[in-house]
């Protein structure tokens, strides 16, 4: 017998109560409000689709599906304070332009904007003894919880590409873990990014048979990062939790459509 699908949670209306500028390239947009009330906790790394108004609208459009839904852009729960009833969510600004980009950029203490979720964690395995974790200025929230979640007598890296240095405060400090940055600069080109990841990975060496991996990069970084980890290191599929949060030179809706014609 076929279980029913879950009931999704509703669109919830929220006010910015704060807004708190991380780095040039990443602002911090504190949500507020009734409906928060009974939003779960213990959600941090999970996240949140921001409701965005259809362009030249000005009212929030609360509408999930059909001809006049809003724009649904998905991001990662820095925090949830229950007491407060305060929702951070963090934006990357000033690097591209869109619907959920340019709302953050301009938007202001008072202003409503409508949500929807939570979703899952993006990686759920803390069970093993070995981690590798990738990320960058868009998944930062979610290492950060996944750091926070991963035992202290596990071992393994963390490969971080950022926009700015201040954006390295944002990640927790883990006993064994060993964090490696990239701050990234107008100089270093796409592919020598890509270097600089597989570079760290051929440093590793053999990964332990007992290791979780997660991948949370631009598309085509994902692509090779667990392209090298099935065929050099031979870690089965099981062993990789990957997920693509942005495509360079591609917008949102077109990604979205594409990674479910082809998962990355």
């Amino acid at each position: 017998m076929n279980n029913p699908p879950a009931k999704k949670s509703p669109a919830r209306l929220t006010f910015i109560s704060d807004i708190i500028e991380i780095s040039p390239y990443l602002r911090r947009v504190v949500l507020s409000g009734e409906q928060l009330a009974n939003f779960p906790v213990d959600q941090q790394g999970a996240y949140v689709k921001v409701l965005i108004p259809q362009p030249g609208a000005t009212s929030v459009n609360m509408t999930l599906t059909g001809p006049n839904a809003a724009i649904k852009r998905s991001y990662t729960i820095r925090e949830f304070d229950h007491v407060l009833g305060q929702l951070s969510l963090d934006f990357v600004i000033n690097k591209h332009t869109g619907p959920a980009t340019d709302w953050a950029k301009s938007a202001n203490v008072g202003d409503t904007v409508a949500i929807a979720g939570p979703g899952p964690l993006k990686m759920n395995r803390f069970d093993v003894s070995n981690y590798l974790l990738f990320g960058d200025s868009t998944s930062i929230n979610a290492v950060d919880a996944l750091i926070k979640r991963i035992p202290a007598t596990a071992k393994g890296h963390i490969i971080m590409l950022v926009n700015s240095q201040q954006e390295q405060t944002l990640l927790s400090q883990h006993p064994l873990l060993k964090t490696h940055w990239l701050v990234l600069n107008d100089g270093i080109t796409a592919e020598q990014q890509i270097a600089w990841l597989l570079d760290k990975l051929e440093q590793f060496g053999d990964l332990p048979s007992d290791i979780h991996v997660f991948v949370g990069l631009e598309a085509t970084q994902v692509r090779l990062v667990k392209q090298y980890l099935l065929e050099q290191q031979q870690l089965p599929l099981s062993a990789i939790s990957a997920t693509g949060y942005w495509k360079r030179n591609t917008d949102a809706d077109t990604f979205g459509k594409q990674k479910q014609m082809q998962p990355l």
